[in-house]
């Protein structure tokens, strides 16, 4: 009967070890469960941070880049303005037929001259090649931002419209006249036929689209400009 006993105590003791060590195992569990949501609670918090410092450097960038665009498209408008007012007096000489006037050669020169509009856009370029684009939560403010920059095709397009008919004039008129010319393109009958006046119409017309194009793209420009003021501000 002692046996018995002693037995029975001796296995009460061995349960008690095994639910001690499962509590103590139960306990290790926990604590490493813990452990593992703090560490990932501590490396979102800092994933937070870091995005948003990020986000902000970006925003910084492309406020910058905005601002260098504009800038850029303004002169390139005002220089569009001036030759717009220039072809306008070659074409007012054609319509009265003025072509004793000495500012129909030196007005035609504008026939051919141009500028070409190269945007900086390098930052938009990491955002968008580098997925970054995704840091701005605002799905409207990634709109606006893809929008803007994409003003820019249009201008290309334009641009290249207008080269067209430049290359045009020069190659199949400028070029064939000037042999018959002498150093100064002073010619009896240069700038008299329709083809001359057409292509002065023709230009002002192209112009005139590239214009809208900029002051299209100027717009679009300010307007995120404020957007990226009151991101800042927010901040």
């Amino acid at each position: 009967m002692i046996k018995f006993f002693r037995k029975i105590r001796q296995n009460l003791l061995t349960e008690n070890k095994f639910s001690n060590y499962l509590i103590y195992a139960i306990g290790e569990i926990i604590l490493v469960v813990i452990g593992i949501l703090i560490a990932l609670a501590i490396n979102q918090k800092n994933s937070i941070i870091n995005n948003n410092e990020l986000k902000n450097l970006y925003l910084i960038q492309l406020n910058e880049e905005t601002d260098r665009n504009i800038k850029d498209l303004v002169d390139y408008k005002e220089n569009i303005i001036k030759r717009l007012a220039e072809l306008d007096t070659l074409f007012q000489i054609l319509v009265n037929k003025e072509y004793d006037s000495p500012n129909l050669l030196s007005k035609s020169r504008y026939l051919y001259q141009r500028n070409t509009f190269n945007p900086t856009m390098t930052t938009y370029e990491n955002l968008k090649f580098s997925g970054d684009l995704k840091l701005f939560d605002d799905i409207n403010l990634r709109n606006s931002i893809s929008e803007t920059y994409n003003t820019f095709n249009r201008i290309k397009t334009v641009e290249q419209i207008d080269l067209e008919v430049i290359n045009v004039y020069y190659q199949d008129y400028y070029m064939s006249n000037a042999r018959t010319l002498d150093l100064n393109l002073s010619s009896e009958n240069f700038g008299k036929d329709i083809y001359f006046e057409n292509t002065v119409i023709v230009r002002i017309v192209t112009l005139k689209q590239i214009k809208s194009a900029y002051e299209n793209s100027i717009e679009s420009l300010e307007e995120l400009k404020i957007t990226f003021a009151e991101l800042q501000n927010d901040n």
